[in-house]
């Protein structure tokens, strides 16, 4: 019996304490509510951001305020410079697997068709390869006419062939890359292809493969430090 009524106690202080703090609670959330409660609130909202403003109406303010603007322009302004390319360049879409050669001006100088990474994945024992094109700014870091490619060991993974060693022979490919090669970097390139008639398909391993004719208007006009744009 003892038990039971010192239950019967603990539960009916924890009712002392819970109610008087659910009603306080209760109160608070309606005073929040009240449309005085809120005016009053956005009335002070309104005076300090007042207050901050009417500092910038006295001259002395102005003139900071025009003094920190020019400074956000100018270093906007050094930002686009960098970004601006004083050379012709070159943007590869490579969801139409299309390119735009253009000038300085951004005027288009020829466009084309051209074949991108087909987004495959290779496994080669503990290594994924993804055959993809890489996005984003680049800039052509050299040039070279009938360029031997050097066939990774993927390739031979590829066709199913054993891998030889690395000065083998077997490796040197004289006829994949075409006529002309613009390398921009980490072994990607714009080159030529053997298969003239997969251009405009996602095809490549990750390099930009373009025709013939094309090529060779690309490669006379981008120089070295020329930027490429892929997306």
């Amino acid at each position: 019996m003892e038990i039971e009524e010192k239950k019967e106690r603990s539960y009916q202080n924890v009712l002392i304490w819970i109610i008087p703090a659910l009603l306080f609670f209760i109160f608070v959330m309606m005073i929040f509510f009240t449309p005085a409660f809120q005016n009053s609130a956005f009335k002070v909202k309104s005076w300090f951001s007042g207050s901050l403003v009417a500092e910038g109406k006295t001259i002395e303010g102005i003139d900071k305020l025009v003094l920190k603007s020019q400074k956000n322009i100018n270093s906007i302004e050094k930002k686009l410079d960098k970004l601006k390319p004083v050379k012709p360049y070159i943007v590869v879409n490579t969801t139409e697997n299309r390119f735009s050669l253009r000038n300085i001006d951004g005027d288009t100088i020829r466009t084309g068709v051209c074949s991108t990474g087909k987004n495959e994945l290779l496994i080669a024992g503990n290594k994924r390869i993804v055959f993809k094109t890489p996005k984003g700014m680049f800039t052509v870091q050299h040039k070279q006419e009938d360029r031997p490619w050097i066939k990774p060991d993927w390739a031979f993974i590829e066709e199913g062939l054993p891998i030889p060693s690395a000065r083998s022979e077997t490796r040197i490919d004289y006829s994949t890359l075409g006529d002309y090669a613009i390398s921009i970097g980490d072994g990607y390139m714009l080159h030529g292809t053997l298969y003239q008639r997969f251009l405009g398909l996602p095809v490549t391993h990750g390099c930009v493969r373009l025709g013939d004719k094309d090529l060779e208007v690309i490669y006379n006009t981008l120089s070295k430090g020329s930027k490429v744009f892929i997306y």
